[in-house]
């Protein structure tokens, strides 16, 4: 493993290089020459300046260079650079590779001294079988010293929970590379060790972890002395763990065991044999009652050694050293700090305060209130024996987690389809906007995946269902592990603090718990009900286990063909290649490998091969000609569904009946009416409408308040399910420039300010004739991306409305523009702003154009709210307000489009844009190609751009129109 890890890396490193250079010659085009100024203007340092990639036209992503990540995947990548460099991450390079020249690494492994996680073996570790009771075990571990290492070195600590938990014994290594030695160490399991951490040993080197101040001055100190580390001293042979039998009865098969943690949290789940798992969440309320009495025990404890120190420092022989240990004390915590001067003194470990640092450090903290209020409170609800609530989070999660339940996906359970249900209720003192419940995946830095509105009593809770896939790539415990909590209750620190502190003054407690859970309930759906893939329909009546024997060789054969053909979309390769793979699965057959094993390396080539991996449409003579059947299925697939075409499509492709138009567009209709064509509504309005700027900031918390990850989450949907919904219809797509109604969920409704609205589910809602909402230019998340989180952008969202919807986007800005914010210290309006910036001529022939559009939107905040007031505030370089330095107006939303007409509102502007439906056509058209063909437009396809426009026109620019219109045309059906 740490030799695949250190391949990776350097993998990693190679493709980190790649990328920057693609990055660096975007960089240097002379079209990215003033963003790139203001970037690196901007930017600290290089690593900064390539976190903004995506504004540098023709820069490839991270992804395309493997780097993937829930944030930013530059950080990835300017990670992996760090393993080149002689410091960071590769300061431990050259350590890592002296590891890897080891001998017996064949046979053992090295303990390393401050390697890394992936890349050492600081501790070695092994978890005792939940399925073990608590009782008596032996653990034995082989072990020998390296001829290097020195007489201090030979020494092994043993303890468990690796992170940090204290060393249970020390034993020396007298053992040899050439005779090494066992030890044996007797270990109990208590009741206590429930979690995987406290069920888990560990072996390492003495004194290599007691703090990780020592644990870099050891490594320094060996580097310094020979450009590596230190020396590897104690080779590992194997560890291992024998259980005492006493006789005791076996768990019963088929009973799911939780790990719950002292923080309440359910750590790990074991379901083997079963397909469903419940946690009754009144289970971890025990956790809570334990943590409070811990705390007025240690508070009671701390106390009474306080007062012993006192006493102490009362006596006259102390007067001296208290009268210089408080001239120099801060405080009267910093002061008994020093207790050990003081005679007669007791230590803090005499009162049970154990810790690595200064004990004084735990008994001073025990003497604070550390949320003991809340924790009590908490205690006091209703129904805690039949359900737990979520609170808010008061201690470091690893200690007490109050702000959210976690469930993780049993670690027998593998890839496949899941369904995760929570069975809740809200209190009847909960506000109503309170009652929504968050539900998503990796409880530390996971997205919110969904929202559900609680409409469930304490007498009548609801049930709440969340499908979710598990896929193999999902092996971190964190990325199978569910979570849920109170909307908004804690979507980053800051927000999380804020609410927690103003609950604190409005009731001197803290936030109402509110949401009470029954249960929570993973359940693995079957794979009976879900089609095969056309792969494993390809191998049908094959075996493909190792422990079958070889099939005939014809059998083999035949089947390989059909897997090669599924995996080439339907095209089927030529005899010499299948000839070449009959002959890998022989020759590893002779080379002794058994069916299954040979089976698989002979599939690999296929699913290796370019044919499989790249959806490519070439030609022998590179001259254009008529797709084939399976072609034009395939293009056709990929187009709506994002994937290969399904055995019903490519029959009648191989019958050449899909060729004949009437087929074609029954089955371009069937397509778009199932489930599968959402993949189409997805990817296709993300390159469209640019939703990626959607998270490219964050929003100020603070100034608005209702816009969190939930809100976030339902106005990016609205956009999708707006579009899903006019397409499955067959709406006019002018309705995204102006309808009489919206589609959304009770959530964004609540959100707008339209009341009857009800459900999670996301639906058509009429409209009152005076709404703003109604169209793109309605939704929030629309006017989110056109400002910064902050402060609305009349530059951008006028520019975002002449490019999406009017087809008439501006000239790029000519260089060495003066920019906006150069105003920022002067108390102006956003019209008065903009003005002033318009006195430089160069400026002016743009925003002359930009500019009106934008100033019509300004009645939506940075957040998508309505508003007729709007206020700018100086603040000065510690981002502290300027006392005088503010200004408020009423908003204007009047303007002249550029060589246009005038407009007095918002009402006004939106008819002149949805007036102008043909241009919104035409653009729609021109992205639906490039999408569709996957290629950029050419002045070849301007015929088809006006066939389109002028066909939809004539059936009033129904929207599915548009997709037939394109799948019949030649350039469609033609390669």
């Amino acid at each position: 493993m740490i030799r695949k890890n250190y391949e990776e890396k350097l993998d990693a490193l190679e493709r980190a290089k790649q990328w920057v250079k693609a990055v660096d010659a975007a960089a240097a085009r002379p079209e990215n020459a003033t963003v790139v100024a203001q970037l690196r203007k901007e930017s600290k340092n290089e690593d900064t300046f390539r976190r903004s990639w995506a504004v540098l036209k023709g820069a490839p992503a991270p992804e395309d260079f493997g780097f993937r990540t829930v944030e930013n995947n530059a950080d990835k990548a300017n990670g992996a650079l760090g393993y080149g460099t002689p410091t960071g991450a590769g300061y431990m390079r050259p350590y890592h590779e002296h590891y890897l020249k080891q001998p017996h690494l064949d046979t053992g492994a090295y303990l390393t001294i401050m390697a890394s996680n992936d890349l050492g073996n600081d501790v070695i570790s092994l978890r005792v079988p939940y399925s073990w009771p608590v009782g008596d075990y032996t653990v034995r571990v082989r072990i020998a010293a390296t001829d290097q290492a020195p007489p201090e070195r030979r020494f092994v600590e043993f303890g468990i929970h690796p992170r940090n938990g204290p060393v249970m014994s020390t034993h020396e290594v007298t053992g040899t590379m050439a005779a090494p030695q066992v030890i044996e160490i007797p270990l109990t399991l208590t009741k206590g060790n429930t979690d995987g951490d406290n069920r888990t040993i560990f072996i390492r080197e003495k004194g290599s972890n007691d703090h990780y101040t020592q644990t870099r001055r050891i490594f320094g100190e060996g580097k310094a002395k020979n450009g590596i580390g230190p020396e590897l001293a104690l080779w590992v042979d194997w560890l291992e763990i024998e259980r005492k039998t006493t006789g005791a009865k076996p768990a019963v098969a088929g009973e799911a065991k939780f790990g719950i943690g002292d923080n309440r949290q359910v750590g790990s789940v074991s379901a083997k044999g079963l397909n469903k798992v419940r946690y009754e969440c009144e289970q971890a309320n025990e956790k809570v009652s334990k943590y409070v009495a811990e705390q007025i025990d240690a508070r009671d404890r701390a106390q009474r050694w306080v007062k012993a120190v006192e006493e102490a420092a009362a006596r006259p022989e102390n007067k001296e050293i208290v009268a210089e240990l408080r001239k120099n004390s801060k405080n009267e915590s910093i002061f008994r700090r020093s207790w050990d001067k003081i005679k007669g003194a007791p230590s803090p470990e005499s009162f049970g305060f154990k810790t690595e640092e200064n004990n004084a450090d735990k008994a001073n903290s025990a003497l604070g209130e550390n949320w003991q209020k809340y924790h009590e409170y908490y205690l006091k609800q209703p129904a805690l024996d039949r359900g737990a609530y979520l609170g808010t989070p008061t201690m470091h999660p690893a200690v007490m987690a109050l702000g959210f339940l976690q469930l993780p996906v049993p670690g027998e359970w593998t890839s496949g389809s899941y369904v995760f249900r929570v069975r809740l209720a809200a209190t009847k003192d909960a506000r109503p906007e309170q009652r929504f419940l968050e539900v998503g995946m990796h409880p530390r830095n996971g997205m919110v995946r969904a929202t559900f509105e609680v409409t469930g009593t304490m007498d009548r809770p609801q049930i709440v269902e969340l499908p979710f896939t598990l896929t193999r790539s999902q092996t971190d415990a964190g990325d199978r592990t569910l979570f849920i909590r109170e909307k908004g209750a804690w979507d980053n620190n800051d927000e999380g603090g804020r609410k927690r502190a103003e609950a604190v003054k409005r009731n001197g407690i803290g936030p109402e718990a509110v949401l009470w859970i029954d249960y929570m309930e993973i359940e693995r759906l079957s794979d009976a009900a879900k089609p095969q893939p056309p792969g494993l329909v390809a191998l049908a009546g094959l075996p493909v286990n190792d422990k079958s024997p070889a099939p005939a060789s014809a059998d083999v054969q035949a089947a390989v063909a059909r897997f090669a053909t599924a995996a080439f979309r339907g095209t089927e390769p030529p005899a010499s290649y299948l000839q070449r793979l009959a002959s890998i699965y022989d020759t590893q057959l002779k080379n002794g490998a058994k069916h299954g094993a040979a089976l698989r390396e002979t599939l690999a080539v296929v699913l290796s091969s370019p044919m499989f991996l790249y959806l490519a449409e070439p030609t022998a003579d590179e001259k254009r000609r008529p797709l084939t059947g399976p072609e034009l299925a395939t293009r056709l697939s990929y187009f709506l569904w994002s994937a290969p075409p399904d055995e019903a499509l490519l029959d009648l492709a191989r019958r050449s009946e899909l060729m004949q138009p009437a087929v074609l567009a029954g089955e371009t209709t069937r397509l778009l009416d199932d489930p599968r064509s959402q993949d189409f509504v997805r990817g296709f309005v993300f390159q469209w409408l640019g939703m990626d700027r959607l998270d490219f900031f964050e929003v100020n918390r603070p100034k608005f308040p209702r816009f969190d990850d939930s809100t976030r989450l339902a106005a990016k949907n609205e956009v999708y399910e707006t579009f899903a919904y006019i397409l499955r219809h067959n709406a006019p797509l002018r309705d995204l420039l102006k309808s009489d109604y919206i589609v959304v969920n009770h959530l964004l409704a609540d959100y707008y300010g339209i009341p009857g609205v009800t459900g999670d589910a996301f639906q058509k809602v009429s409209l009152p004739k005076d709404s703003p909402r109604g169209g793109l230019l309605g939704m929030a998340a629309i006017n989110l991306m056109g400002g910064n989180g902050d402060r609305t952008s009349p530059v951008e969202r006028g520019s975002w409305v002449l490019r999406k919807l009017l087809n008439d986007p501006p000239p790029p800005a000519p260089a060495n523009v003066p920019q906006i914010t150069r105003l920022a210290g002067k108390v102006l309006t956003t019209r008065e702003r903009l003005q002033a910036h318009q006195e430089d001529a160069q400026c002016a022939s743009c925003h002359r154009k930009i500019d009106p559009i934008g100033f019509g939107l300004e009645n939506f905040d940075a957040v998508g709210q309505w508003r007729t007031n709007d206020t700018y505030q100086v603040m000065d370089e510690k981002g502290k307000p300027v006392k005088g330095a503010s200004k408020t107006w009423a908003i204007e939303a009047t303007a002249q489009l550029h060589k246009g007409p005038a407009f007095q509102s918002f009402f006004e502007l939106r008819d002149l844009i949805a007036a102008r439906d043909t241009n919104f056509a035409r653009g729609f058209s021109m992205v639906l190609i490039e999408y569709a063909l996957g290629r950029p437009l050419g002045f070849r396809d301007e015929p088809l751009i006006e066939e389109m426009v002028r066909r939809t026109g004539q059936k009033g620019f129904a929207t599915r129109e548009f997709v037939h219109t394109l799948v019949s045309s030649r350039e469609f059906q033609t390669k």
